[in-house]
């Protein structure tokens, strides 16, 4: 059952990250995959995405409301319908708090929340009534639930897509649609590397704190997406489903890791 043969769908934000691993994923279990990014994709990256399977590649900024728009209308017609939506594009502009302003708000929230927000609108316009086959996938984060130190807009806007989430999983039902979320936990990718670099010891004292013992790599997600995308999950709408090994049962470690 847990297979989209025959299955049609648009990842935002797939060519690099989460997004990557989810994309693949997705063409691995046979479904035909558009791919947005705000930038053409990569020579490597492309070779890669299409050495796995049928897919196509779409340039759109999500955080602009006509081209998140269109972004769903030319996956539709390009792949000759869509049955997933995976609303992944997202970013990180965040600064210290008393350095935060208007701007900095708005494009974390145009990105993160509104592009989600009318993506998913647009996809359920093209796609009409369904039986339950068709699904839309928000991309949250467990900064949905759990806040960070110098994340005050990133961790705000993750916890809007778990409400955004939920809210049109109830107004979608009628619809035949169903809505869930993904929650990536800690996941090595370009965005986080950077900060586990810069920070000696770091990965390991956070190796410390999974209860499966290491940080996740894109590949951990990917699974995940396919079985809410998949008719495996076609009585589950409404929950986001927590890739992070552990980290967001874990209330605190007791000890730091030897060093």
């Amino acid at each position: 059952m847990i297979g989209l043969e025959g299955k049609r769908a648009l990842v935002t934000g797939g060519t690099y990250g989460i997004g990557l691993g989810i994309a693949e994923a997705m063409l691995q279990a046979g479904a035909r995959v558009a791919i947005a990014s705000r930038k053409p994709p990569k020579d490597d990256v492309k070779q890669r995405l299409e050495s796995q399977g049928e897919v196509c590649f779409l340039q759109a900024d999500l955080s602009v409301a006509d081209e998140a728009r269109r972004c769903v209308r030319d996956a539709f017609n390009a792949l000759e319908g869509l049955d997933a939506l995976v609303n992944n594009a997202g970013s990180f502009f965040d600064v210290d708090f008393m350095d935060l302003t208007e701007e900095h708000f708005a494009r974390t929230f145009d990105l993160n929340v509104r592009g989600y927000f009318l993506a998913s609108q647009e996809f359920a316009r093209v796609v009409g009534q369904r039986d339950f086959d068709a699904a839309i996938i928000c991309v949250g984060s467990s900064n949905s639930i759990q806040a960070e130190h110098g994340s005050v807009l990133y961790d705000t806007s993750k916890g809007a897509i778990f409400m955004l989430m939920r809210s049109m999983a109830v107004s979608l039902g009628k619809h035949g649609i169903r809505v869930n979320g993904l929650g990536p936990g800690l996941i090595r990718t370009p965005l986080s590397s950077g900060g586990l670099a810069s920070v000696p010891g770091a990965e390991k004292l956070l190796n410390a704190q999974m209860p499966l013992g290491r940080i996740g790599e894109i590949e951990d997600c990917g699974g995940a997406a396919v079985f809410l995308a998949s008719d495996a999950a076609k009585y589950i709408t409404g929950h986001m489903l927590y890739v992070d090994g552990g980290l967001t049962a874990l209330q605190a470690i007791w000890e730091l890791p030897e060093a």
